[in-house]
């Protein structure tokens, strides 16, 4: 399927031109006088009620966005927002000591994001800087961090809670992306795992899942029977049938075009994978990888205004992160730890042992009293 996007298309044209411009501003000042090509900037004081008019957040939004962006004028001293530069940016977060002690990384990645968004509102100003230098020096703060959490074994992946997941499924609406994103957190299941289901893996009426590949076994699938079984909901049901049936047409569509490197011959692909590429071949993990960074950046894009912390965690969050996020979401909410296990596939039994020793019945109600409801439909 086509992922032209119009909008995306506008938008990717409008930063070429303001990255056009700004060269040519730089360019006027590096041949002529910097007070004669650009205009005075505005006081502080003055950018930032500007800024806010011009936002209109609610008043819950706008509060902690004024106190980030504070902490950041406090920290420069209070010089000119346009004279800052990128070693400002890096200074303020890792030298800020908030209001007792430093911020937690997530937070200062919040401070800066925020603080971002208005150097990019004055950027588009007649007298802003030519270059956003808060956004460099925000990807180099998270490239350095990133850096040395993975050296020290720190880095524990993201967790995000139901209603903010609903806002990453919110963001990608179309029967694919929003069957995968649902089907990865309500059953934990890795990339590879994820990339090999079948449509045969799929009971939808006994809302089950047969993991045939599971990790540990190699490329021979197990027998249905040896599956490691995952439980799913009846709102997973309805988003699987959704792509099932778009699937479906999708297939008929592929062979209607004939395509070069496709099948050409006017059949559909034959095919049982769940989610096929365009020749309905199996998928890589490293597909599911792109297409989940696509999604978490259309998810980024919609909330980095209104909320930069949220826009955040989606910058940060895998396909693995959904797994952690199935795991706290059961644990959080009352399942026992031995159904969890279970449903993880880190359990010694299998889901057979477990449902003859807890009962069947037993173990669908935890799970689907723990599972939450995103509230998609």
């Amino acid at each position: 399927m086509a992922d032209d996007d119009p909008l995306a298309e506008v938008v990717s044209e409008m930063r070429d031109e303001l990255t056009e411009l700004r060269e040519e501003n730089r360019r006027l000042r590096e041949e002529g006088n910097a007070e004669e090509t650009k205009p005075p900037a505005p006081p502080n004081d003055e950018i930032i009620e500007s800024f806010f008019d011009y936002k209109s957040y609610a008043k819950a939004t706008e509060r902690p966005n004024r106190h980030a962006i504070n902490y950041f004028r406090q920290h420069i001293g209070d010089e000119p927002f346009r004279d800052a530069t990128k070693d400002d940016v890096l200074d303020f977060a890792n030298n800020w000591s908030g209001e007792s002690k430093p911020p937690k990384r997530s937070t200062m990645l919040s401070y800066l994001g925020t603080v971002k968004v208005l150097y990019d509102w004055m950027s588009r100003q007649e007298w802003g800087p030519d270059d956003n230098v808060v956004e460099v020096g925000r990807e180099r703060y998270k490239s350095e961090n990133r850096s040395h959490i993975n050296r020290s074994g720190k880095n524990s992946g993201t967790v995000i809670k139901p209603e903010e997941y609903l806002q990453l499924v919110r963001s990608n609406m179309t029967d694919r992306d929003k069957s995968l994103l649902v089907l990865a957190v309500k059953t934990g299941l890795r990339r590879k795992e994820l990339a090999r289901l079948t449509v045969q893996d799929l009971d939808l009426e006994a809302k089950r899942v047969y993991n045939r590949y599971p990790k540990g076994v190699g490329e021979d699938p197990l027998p249905r029977g040896d599956a490691d079984e995952k439980l799913i909901d009846d709102e997973t049901v309805a988003v699987m049938k959704d792509w099932l049936s778009r699937r479906e047409r999708m297939l008929e569509l592929l062979a209607d075009r004939g395509h070069e490197g496709r099948r050409g011959d006017g059949a559909k692909p034959d095919t049982d994978w769940l989610y096929p590429n365009d020749a309905g071949e199996m998928l890589t993990p490293m597909t599911i990888s792109r297409w989940w960074g696509k999604a978490t950046n259309k998810a980024m894009n919609r909330v980095k205004d209104d909320d930069p912390g949220l826009a955040e965690k989606f910058d940060d969050f895998t396909p693995h992160d959904a797994r952690r996020c199935f795991t706290t979401w059961l644990n959080t909410n009352g399942c026992s730890r031995e159904i969890v296990l279970a449903l993880r596939g880190d359990a010694a039994k299998d889901m057979v042992d477990l449902y003859t020793q807890v009962g069947e019945e037993e173990v669908r109600r935890q799970y689907e009293k723990a599972m939450p409801k995103l509230g998609i439909q």
